[in-house]
């Protein structure tokens, strides 16, 4: 097991390329500094310095070991500073989602993040419509199935599974049972638009419901959205040998090379919630 205190010592004296400094940098007996080294040597089961009377430097061992002990040490530094740092994050973020999106999940999230980090703002757009990030100054969206442009970085954070539902009126309605072209008779499906070929049509995954436990056709939503419908008997669950696709739910922001601390947070916020 590692012993912070020998790698400290290792670090100061490999740094200043002499025990006699690091023991005063340390405030250490130089005896200290010399048996914290040995132990560690032994412990590791190599030789991380060259010693002679004049000077020390560093065995190739070494100078590896140092390398990954000054990484190790960054990032420890970068989270401690993340901890400290939080609640003096400040400023507005812009965030879209689909409207279909449940509401309650992401209220709840939302307050969650609002707790941390009291002194962000974040103005939440609420549409269907793909909306240009950059223009319109949006830091992070949450789209399904099709996340956006190749300028854009997606992370995808859950996937759903989706089948076709409709009433029982409805497929008592079909003379041919589930033997028929579905274009005929499909309200919705994500990521298409309507096929013409039926009265009514959307892109709304609540409507798209409703309108299905109205009779009104077949819908390809996610197992989820029509559970309590299927509770209530409103709606069944068709077993077609084409399954569709399961509807994945992507996070996504502008593949910026320096992204604002304020930006990163939520964006780290929002997949550790998803985890």
């Amino acid at each position: 097991m590692s012993d912070l205190t020998q790698i400290q010592t290792f670090i100061e004296v490999a740094e200043n390329g002499s025990f006699a400094e690091a023991s005063r940098k340390l405030a250490l007996p130089r005896s200290t500094v010399s048996a914290r080294i040995q132990a560690l040597e032994k412990r590791l089961r190599v030789r991380l310095f060259n010693r002679n009377t004049r000077r020390v430097s560093l065995t190739n061992e070494g100078s590896e070991y140092l390398q990954q002990c000054q990484q190790a040490l960054s990032l420890l530094r970068t989270t401690e500073e993340k901890f400290e740092n939080a609640h003096r994050l400040s400023g507005q973020l812009r965030l879209t989602v689909p409207v279909a999106m449940p509401k309650g999940p992401l209220a709840e999230l939302l307050a969650d993040f609002s707790g941390h980090y009291p002194d962000l703002s974040i103005d939440v757009v609420v549409t269907d419509e793909a909306l240009d990030l950059v223009a319109e100054n949006i830091d992070l969206a949450i789209r399904g199935r099709a996340p956006g442009d190749l300028d854009l970085i997606a992370r995808e954070l859950s996937r759903a599974e989706v089948s076709y539902f409709a009433s029982p009126a409805y497929l008592e309605s079909l003379a041919g049972g589930v033997d028929f072209e579905l274009s005929k008779h499909c309200i919705f499906e994500p990521g298409k638009n309507g096929s013409g070929l039926v009265p009514i049509s959307t892109t709304n995954f609540d409507l798209a419901r409703e309108l299905a436990v109205r009779d009104k056709g077949i819908v390809v939503l996610p197992d989820a959205v029509c559970a309590q419908s299927i509770q209530r008997k409103e709606l069944v669950k068709i077993e077609l040998p084409d399954k569709p696709e399961s509807l994945a739910v992507y996070l996504v922001y502008p593949a910026r090379i320096h992204m604002a601390p304020r930006v990163r947070v939520l964006v780290d916020f929002i997949v550790e919630s998803y985890s």
